[in-house]
């Protein structure tokens, strides 16, 4: 059966003027095509929907029961088509994103904050996550994108860069690096030094360059940033964090020195599944993000 909602229109035209010419130009059709239009339903149907005459036209027992369930097709067709547009609107739907705790922190949550109070029907959803666990969110389809300093293959993920940002070294306010303004890799020859995990992006990034700093492994790796400040006030080592992840290092007795290396740029991703569109809830999302990046962390994105 191909029963055509213009079929179920013309229907409850009919039952509710009672007039053949007026359901018609309610349904903008001639009088003739809309009698062939009752006649192609009844026809689907099985039976009479209609009992009419020149001067009545009434419902038959049928076109009673018929009716009961037009009714309901077309509440559920309006309700249905009354969501998409709500959602359309960013009156209503739901975003999931993943991120680093480094940018979920501080910036992003003043995004997400400013993107909750323009749109209070959309539910956000926010997981701090490390770059691996990042890449794995996306691609299961559990979040909707990714911010990530891997930006994944390009085979499974299209990513897209958001920004670079610089790193810092973080040590005691009486280090001997305390009082300079940057510092270069071969000044931490020999240093203690606090790592972060290993499935974390700054481990993956960094690695390369202590290696070749010659930087003395503690033997700590650490998943939360307030946990490495904490070791790097008790005098275990000095460390090195990207700019967004300076909020989460505040301490009264650290100081971060900037690390003055041309290659030493972390870059952000935006990081979705390929072939995958967005909703509109998390493409406005994803415009905010973009929108809200502060200037400072936006001028090194052109040295890509």
């Amino acid at each position: 059966m191909n029963l055509s909602g213009r079929l179920i229109d013309a229907f409850l035209a009919l039952e509710q003027t009672r007039r053949f010419a007026v359901a018609a130009e309610r349904c903008h059709v001639s009088p003739s095509a809309f009698s062939q239009m009752i006649g192609r339903l009844e026809a689907q149907v099985g039976a009479r929907l209609f009992d009419r005459d020149t001067r009545n036209v009434a419902l038959t027992a049928e076109g009673q029961a018929f009716s009961v369930g037009a009714h309901r097709i077309a509440d559920e067709i309006r309700a249905t088509l009354s969501g998409v547009k709500d959602r359309a609107a960013l009156g209503s739907g739901r975003v999931a994103i993943a991120a680093p705790p480094s940018l979920a922190s501080d910036w992003l949550a003043a995004v997400l904050a400013e993107f909750r109070d323009a749109h209070p029907g959309v539910t956000l959803r926010l997981l701090d996550v490390v770059s691996d666990r990042c890449l794995a969110l996306v691609a299961a389809g559990e979040v909707d994108f990714g911010l990530n300093a891997q930006r994944g293959n390009d085979l499974e993920f299209d990513s897209s860069l958001l920004f670079q940002e610089r790193f810092h070294l973080i040590c005691r306010g009486d280090d001997a690096f305390a009082g300079r303004r940057s510092i270069r890799l071969r000044d931490l020859r020999g240093r203690p030094f606090v790592q972060t995990v290993r499935s974390g992006s700054v481990w993956q990034q960094t690695q390369p360059w202590l290696a070749k700093a010659q930087v003395h492994d503690t033997g700590f790796e650490v998943s939360q940033f307030g946990t490495l400040a904490a070791l790097v006030e008790r005098g275990f080592g000095v460390s090195l964090v990207p700019a967004t992840a300076l909020p989460l290092c505040r301490r009264q007795g650290l100081v971060d020195v900037l690390l003055d290396e041309r290659a030493a740029w972390r870059p952000i991703y935006r990081v979705q599944r390929r072939g995958r569109t967005l909703s509109a809830a998390a493409q406005a999302l994803r415009r905010a993000i973009s929108d809200g990046v502060p200037s400072a962390l936006r001028r090194p994105a052109s040295r890509r």
